[in-house]
């Protein structure tokens, strides 16, 4: 749902704005009941005449507070408003790293569940009141909330899943952000011209995210040790598995992460994946509208297609690494550069081809292709910070976030500046080779210099710490008592 409440604007902008010569500036022209012209017909952009004709998308365009009504906001205006989501995200990314550390993931998940849901429900009524600046500042607040929500997911894994399913349990959680994406794109695509209009795509996304807000605050737990409800079987089963990896109150050793290349290794990977991923959600369902001449329904279900792929793809992935490695066939760090590689390559040589075609299915085969390859990226560098460091693996997410962050912000401006006129192919051609270079440039930097050994740094001075020996003594007590 966080993804959902993120991605949806990617296709919801198009219903707001809705494309007038396909050029910069964007609106919709419908004749008012007394003929004059306050829009454009719209029958150039293939959209649906029954819902206007019976006014299910455009009402009165005279109150300032009519929240149906479509704006006139240029290409650059709608970079800004993309780009305000992970101004707010990199701001608080790190601060919500070190929350992450001291209590766990639990509590920021249930922030960024609670602000999406609130923010997202009056979004419509805040535009009417503040046109693209209120909704500048509505992305902002829900970027800032959802800063902890990947170093939460990691905190939670560390604690939680034992080495020998660490790449398949983390590409299963980690489909959510495909899930989200997909159930964005499609809510968004069919909602748009519903009897509710596009608000309703904000609406929507509220109220589940207030859901899953009440989910995670009634079952979830930060650690097993937490849960009310485990079994004691299952909870030393658990204990047994990961204890002797991720230990509490551990002091972050600043000085040695931020020296390690094998960090660095996997901070640029997390760069490069990011950036096109960002690029991906954001930047496709207007290409596949500008170029590929898709109408919003379409681009709403053509555009979710790559992340259906993506969905099992990233299952695939990550179960097939857990049992090439279990079963000795690769070590841990060979099946991490593999699935990287084809999480970074692929999309690459995707992107490199797809701007040469006006062909919608060609196209749309690029792009499931990008997509289904990219998920192996999360049993690849992703599952890397936990292979670091099983107890900073929060922390050190949080900080490649906000590294990777600060680089996003300014993509829409790039792509702005590059992409003037939304309809020109060449230069949507400049941009695409762009991602290919920072996808092969960052991830061949990763398979050079990282590793998955756990570092010494890892385990620094623990408060009340007990005897090495000790330590090992109790962990296999408890692994014989989880196997009774």
């Amino acid at each position: 749902m966080g993804y959902a409440s993120r991605a949806h604007l990617g296709v919801t902008i198009v219903g707001m704005t809705s494309l007038d010569d396909l050029k910069d500036e964007i609106a919709v022209d419908i004749k008012d009941v007394n003929g004059s012209t306050k829009y454009r017909d719209p029958k150039d952009f293939n959209l649906n005449h029954s819902a206007i004709n019976s006014g299910q998308i455009m009402k009165s365009q005279d109150s300032s507070w009519n929240i149906y009504k479509k704006y006139k906001w240029s290409k650059k205006i709608q970079e800004m408003v993309h780009g305000s989501f992970f101004l707010g995200y990199c701001v608080m990314m790190f601060p919500m790293g070190m929350v992450c550390h001291r209590w766990g993931g639990k509590i920021p998940l249930q922030i960024a569940m609670s602000v999406n849901a609130f923010i997202s429900f009056f979004t419509p009524w805040i535009i009417a009141w503040g046109s693209w600046k209120a909704l500048c500042v509505c992305r902002i607040l829900q970027g800032l909330s959802q800063a902890g929500l990947y170093p939460a997911i990691q905190s939670l894994l560390s604690n939680w899943v034992p080495i020998s399913e660490r790449g398949s349990l983390s590409s299963y959680v980690y489909t959510g952000s495909g899930v989200g994406t997909v159930l964005a794109f499609q809510v968004a695509g069919v909602l748009a011209f519903s009897r509710f209009g596009w608000p309703s795509t904000f609406w929507f996304t509220g109220i589940t995210c207030f859901v899953a807000f009440v989910l995670i605050t009634v079952f979830g737990s930060a650690r097993p040790d937490d849960h009310k409800s485990i079994s004691e079987a299952e909870k030393l089963f658990i204990i047994g598995k990961v204890s002797h990896r991720v230990q509490q109150n551990v002091k972050i050793p600043w000085k040695a992460i931020i020296t390690s290349i094998h960090v660095w290794a996997t901070f640029v990977a997390h760069v490069g994946s990011a950036i096109f991923f960002v690029f991906f959600f954001i930047q496709i369902p207007t290409y596949m509208n500008a170029i590929l001449k898709l109408d919003i329904r379409s681009n709403g279900i053509l555009s979710s297609l790559p992340y259906i792929a993506a969905i099992f793809a990233c299952i695939a992935f990550g179960f097939l690494s857990d049992f090439l490695i279990n079963k000795k066939g690769v070590s841990i760090k060979k099946a991490r550069i593999i699935s990287s590689s084809i999480g970074a390559y692929i999309p690459a040589l995707c992107c490199l081809f797809v701007p040469y075609t006006t062909n919608t299915v060609l196209a749309v085969i690029c792009f499931v292709t990008s997509s289904t390859a990219h998920a192996a990226m999360h049993s690849g560098w992703m599952v890397n910070y936990i292979d670091l460091a099983p107890n900073l693996a929060g922390t050190l997410m949080a900080t490649g976030n906000t590294i990777t962050n600060i680089l996003i912000v300014f993509m829409p401006l790039v792509v702005s500046n590059i992409v003037t006129d939304v309809t020109d192919q060449h230069q949507w051609r400049i941009v695409m080779f762009l991602m290919t270079a920072i996808g092969i440039v960052t991830n061949t930097i990763f398979v050079t210099f990282m590793t998955t050994e756990v570092q010494p740094w890892n385990e620094p001075i623990v408060e009340n710490a007990n005897d090495p020996e000790d330590i090992k003594l109790e962990e296999k007590k408890v692994e014989k008592e989880a196997k009774l």
